[in-house]
């Protein structure tokens, strides 16, 4: 195993967000050897080195990076616990060796693609906007965007509590025997409700949401409470596409 930063060893062990252990290392709350070290980047060997957080010896075993996509179905908690008692994502991963978590949610109401991974730069690297990863989804709405809506849409965007929206494309699918129709979405952004805030302004509320996409990650046929494993070529696929360019890699 070779060396690694105090931060990324206790991140990759699953202790905590990436956030909170640098926080907790700059407040002196991590010792290394007997010694309180301030720096994320510090240099460790988990195999050599004693790591203590108050005080409190921590095994740190690095597991393998990585991962999977997984079909929410409806009516699925896009975290691994809910106060409420509904039904979560670790009920269907349980046979998952690693310990890994949502990339991003999915409202209770939405259904469809899910990232799931333990490598916390490719998390925040997804989430964050300015790194532009978009986002596609199977949308069925109530009656039929005019051609003057997507066109605001698209050229403008729009305002929703605040909020900014502006799809990358819209593009129509076909229209239902109950007047509804299913278009396609691509956006950037990942606020909640964000696309039925956007369809609700409009007067078209939204009857079914599925992710289909992120990025070059596609749901596929992958059927609902199903999940399997990411290739390689996917993986890279993605990191080329998007130039991520992860510390440990560089």
């Amino acid at each position: 195993m070779s060396i690694l930063k105090l931060q990324k060893a206790v991140q990759a062990a699953g202790f905590d967000s990436r956030r909170k252990i640098r926080e907790l290392i700059r407040e002196g709350k991590f010792k290394v050897n007997g010694k309180v070290v301030k720096d994320p980047n510090f240099p460790i060997d988990p195999r050599k080195d004693s790591v203590r957080l108050r005080n409190k010896e921590l095994k740190i075993e690095i597991e393998n990076i990585s991962y999977f996509i997984f079909n929410k179905p409806y009516g699925v908690i896009s975290t691994l616990h809910d106060p409420q008692g509904r039904p979560t994502i670790k009920n269907y991963i349980a046979k998952i060796k690693e310990r890994v978590y949502p990339v991003g949610r999915l409202d209770y109401q939405s259904d469809g693609l899910i990232l799931l991974s333990n490598d916390g730069e490719l998390t925040n690297f997804i989430i964050s906007p300015r790194n532009m990863v978009p986002k596609q989804y199977r949308v069925k709405i109530k009656g039929v965007l005019k051609e003057a809506e997507i066109t605001r849409l698209i050229t403008k965007g729009l305002f929703v509590e605040g909020i900014r929206i502006k799809p990358l494309n819209i593009r129509f699918i076909r229209k239902t025997a109950g007047d509804n129709s299913w278009y396609n979405i691509t956006i950037l952004e990942g606020k909640k409700h964000i696309i039925r805030n956007m369809f609700k302004y409009f007067g078209h509320p939204v009857e079914k949401l599925t992710r289909t996409a992120i990025g070059t990650i596609r749901l596929g046929k992958l059927p609902p409470g199903h999940w399997r494993e990411l290739t390689e070529e996917e993986i890279s696929q993605f990191k080329k596409e998007y130039r991520f360019y992860p510390h440990s890699e560089s």
